[in-house]
């Protein structure tokens, strides 16, 4: 299985995930005393460029995520502007479609992706912590920044550093996630366009 594709699996874990996202946090532990969560977003949708390394492997190319009601589409792209894959998910599972077109389903990803790369990715938790929330019902130790948002969250064996926040619409967004679990496996997430309220068609 190439890290290209262990890439695409990944974002379609977070993708099935992410259809599951509510109005409210319940759950989970009590936050450091200076640090304030936002409630997640229903609706937005970003740009931006991610990277996973594993090893001497690395992948990386942008990306635009659209989250709405419960759906959700994902277009990848090369370092040069090359389609990629698409990738659609909703609350029964998700779909795939790479630059061949050929189509891939699954239901639960992240089982998939444990089987096809034999490492535990952070899906349930991306999806989560790209608003700059913990994932709920999960224990979790986080540091809060000057301004009282999250700096650094130490979540299901993962840790996740969050930096350049930036306001939009009235909302305050992450721009940059790295999450590393361990030396052996490095995500980056870099947001260049947040827009709330972004409903699919």
């Amino acid at each position: 299985m190439s890290l290209k594709r262990g890439l695409l699996l990944l974002l379609a874990g977070s993708l099935a995930a992410c259809a599951q996202l509510s109005a409210h946090l319940p759950g989970f532990g009590a936050p450091a005393s200076a640090l304030v969560l936002p409630a997640p977003l229903s609706d937005f949708r970003l740009e931006g460029r991610v990277s996973l390394k594993a090893n001497e492997e690395s992948f990386s190319g942008g990306m635009t995520w659209r989250h709405a009601a419960g759906r959700q589409e994902l277009l990848l792209s090369s370092p040069l502007g090359q389609g990629v894959a698409e990738l659609r998910g909703d609350e029964q599972g998700v779909e795939l479609r790479d630059a061949e077109g050929r189509l891939r389903r699954a239901v639960d990803a992240e089982d998939l992706v444990r089987q096809a790369l034999g490492v535990t990715m952070p899906l349930k938790g991306l999806a989560w912590w790209v608003t700059g929330n913990p994932r709920p019902g999960e224990p979790y130790q986080a540091e809060p920044d000057g301004d009282g948002r999250l700096a650094v969250l130490s979540q299901d064996g993962w840790r996740i550093e969050f930096s350049r926040y930036a306001q939009v619409g009235g909302r305050i967004f992450p721009g940059k996630l790295v999450a590393r679990r361990g030396d052996d496996l490095e995500i980056r997430l870099v947001v260049d366009k947040w827009e709330p309220g972004q409903e699919l068609p």
